[in-house]
C-alpha cells in the first residue's frame, strides 16, 4: 500500500508540472538610463543604516527604539507569521494523510424464531491513509502561491520598517526645527520688547509719538501670539515621535535643541535599474504578481478531473479477545475519480477572477515602478532646489540683520522714521524663520531620497527577480 501511494504521488507531481500552463514571466519595464535631476555619480547606494550619516547619536538611539517598540512593525511581523501558517496549511494538501481509526459498535435485535433479544458487539482498529492525486497540479500551485505570499509579506515588513525610519528621522528634525523657530521668535520678541521700552521712554520726554508706541506694542503682541502656536506644534510632533517609538508621550523628551551639529550627507543616486531590486515595495508587487500567476494555474487545474486514493488496514472482530488474531486482519484500497461536468459556471468564473486579479497586479507592479522613479527624481530635484533656497535665505538673514542694525542707529540719530525700523525688524524675523524652515526642507529632501532609494535595503537574502528592459 505504501509503495502504491508513493508511485501515484510521484505520477501526480510529474503530471501536474506539464498541464498548468506557462510559468511566470517577469514583466518588461522601461528603465531610464539616468536620473532626470542628478549629475552625481551612478555607482553609489545608501547604507541600510542610512540615518547614521547625519552623525546624531540621539537619532541613532531613537531608530533602535523604534525597531524594538513600534507597533506597526510588530503587526507586520505578525502578518509574516500568518502568511507562514497559511503556507503550511496550503502545503499540507500535497502530502498523504495518515490517521488512526478505532470503533466499537453494539447492536441489539430480537430473533423472529426464538423471540429472544440478542446483543452483538463489533470491534475494529487500524491505520488509515489517503492521498488526493495531484494529477493537474492544483494543490502544488496553491502551495507555491502561499509560499510566495510569505515572501511578499517579508517585503511588506521591510517597507513598513523603511516608512517608520523615515518618519522617525523627519519627525525628529521637525521637532528640532520647531525648537529653533521658538528660539528665534523669543529672541525677536525680546528685541521688540526692548525697543518698546525705549519708545515709551522717548514718549515720556516728548521725542516719540503715541502712534509709534502703539505700532510697536502691536508688533510685540503679534510676535508674542506666534510663540504658543510653535510650542504646540512642537509638542504635537513630540507626541507623534513617541507613537512611532511605541511608547506613551507622557514624560518623553529629547535632548537636542536645534539642528546644529548635524552632518549633511552627500547626494547619492545609484543606477535606476538597481531601484527595482532595492525597493521592498516593488519586490512586494512582483511577489504578489508571481503568486497571482500560480492562482491562475490552480484555478485552471480545478476544472480537470480529480483522483483520490484511500487505504485502510487493521483488524476487526466481533469478539474483543480475537481482535488481534491473524484471522481478523484486513485491509482495503480504493480509488475514486471525480470530474466537474456542470457547476453553473463557478469554475470558469473562478479562473476568470484570478486572471483579472493578475491583470490588476500587473498594473500595480508597473505603477510601483513608475512611482519609484518619480520619487527618486523628485527627491533629487528637491535637494538641489532647497539647497539653493537655504543659501539665499542665509544671505537674506545676513542682509536683514545688517539693515536692522543700520535702521536702529539712524532712528536714534533722528534721520529716519520709526516705521522703517519696524519694517526692518519684521524682515529679520521673517528671514530667520524662513532660514530655519528651508534648512528643514533640505534635510527632509535628503531623508526622502534615502526612502525613495529603498533605504539601503538590498534584499540579499530574498529571491532576486529578473528584470526586463525595453
Amino acid at each position: 500500500m505504501r509503495r502504491l501511494l508513493v508511485s501515484i504521488a510521484l505520477a501526480g507531481t510529474l503530471a501536474g508540472c506539464s498541464v498548468l500552463g506557462p510559468d511566470y514571466q517577469p514583466e518588461q519595464v522601461d528603465v531610464p538610463e539616468h536620473w532626470q535631476w542628478s549629475n552625481q555619480g551612478t555607482g553609489v547606494w545608501p547604507d541600510p543604516a542610512w540615518w547614521q550619516v547625519f552623525r546624531s547619536p540621539e537619532l541613532d538611539r531613537l531608530m533602535s527604539e523604534a525597531a524594538a517598540g513600534n507597533r506597526d512593525l510588530k503587526a507586520a511581523v505578525a502578518r509574516i507569521a500568518q502568511a507562514e501558517a497559511q503556507a503550511k496549511v496550503a502545503g499540507a494538501a500535497v502530502y498523504p494523510t495518515i490517521g488512526f481509526d478505532g470503533s466499537l459498535q453494539r447492536s441489539s435485535q430480537t430473533s423472529s424464531f426464538t423471540g429472544r433479544r440478542a446483543t452483538v458487539n463489533s470491534y475494529s482498529i487500524g491505520p488509515t491513509a489517503g492521498y488526493q492525486l495531484n494529477l493537474f497540479g492544483a494543490d502544488f500551485a496553491t502551495a507555491r502561491a502561499a509560499t510566495t505570499r510569505v515572501e511578499a509579506s517579508r517585503y511588506d515588513r521591510e517597507t513598513v520598517a523603511l516608512t517608520i525610519n523615515t518618519g522617525v528621522a523627519q519627525t525628529y528634525f521637525q521637532i528640532l526645527t520647531f525648537r529653533e523657530r521658538v528660539r528665534i521668535a523669543n529672541n525677536s520678541l525680546a528685541t521688540a520688547t526692548r525697543l518698546l521700552q525705549l519708545l515709551e521712554e522717548q514718549r515720556r520726554i516728548g521725542t516719540t509719538s503715541d502712534l509709534e508706541v502703539a505700532q510697536q506694542r502691536a508688533s510685540v503682541a503679534t510676535q508674542r501670539a506666534a510663540v504658543p502656536a510653535l510650542i504646540q506644534a512642537e509638542r504635537e510632533s513630540l507626541a507623534a515621535l513617541a507613537l512611532l517609538l511605541g511608547r506613551n508621550p507622557q514624560g518623553f523628551e529629547l535632548q537636542a535643541r536645534n539642528l546644529e551639529g548635524l552632518t549633511l550627507p552627500p547626494v547619492i543616486s545609484g543606477m535606476p535599474s538597481e531601484l527595482l531590486l532595492r525597493r521592498p515595495d516593488i519586490r512586494t508587487a512582483e511577489a504578489n504578481l508571481r503568486a497571482a500567476n500560480l492562482d491562475i494555474q490552480a484555478a485552471r487545474a480545478a476544472r480537470f478531473p480529480n483522483i483520490s486514493l484511500t487505504a485502510s488496514g487493521g483488524t476487526a472482530s466481533a469478539l474483543l479477545a480475537s481482535l488481534f488474531s491473524p484471522a481478523s486482519m484486513l485491509y482495503t484500497v480504493g480509488v475514486s475519480l471525480t470530474a466537474p461536468i456542470f457547476q453553473g459556471g463557478r469554475l470558469e468564473g473562478q479562473e476568470e477572477l484570478t486572471k483579472a486579479r493578475y491583470e490588476e497586479l500587473i498594473e500595480t507592479y508597473r505603477t510601483a515602478i513608475l512611482s519609484s522613479f518619480r520619487d527618486v527624481d523628485t527627491a533629487l530635484s528637491a535637494i538641489d532646489q532647497f539647497r539653493q533656497q537655504y543659501a539665499y535665505n542665509l544671505q537674506a538673514r545676513t542682509e536683514s540683520r545688517e539693515a536692522y542694525r543700520l535702521a536702529e542707529l539712524r532712528y536714534r540719530a533722528g534721520t529716519i522714521d520709526f516705521l522703517t525700523v519696524l519694517d526692518a525688524q519684521r524682515t529679520v524675523l521673517v528671514a530667520e524663520d524662513a532660514l530655519a524652515q528651508s534648512q528643514l526642507a533640505h534635510i527632509n529632501a535628503l531623508v526622502s531620497l534615502y526612502q525613495a532609494l529603498g533605504g539601503g535595503w538590498s534584499g540579499a537574502t530574498a529571491r532576486v527577480p529578473r528584470i526586463g528592459q525595453q
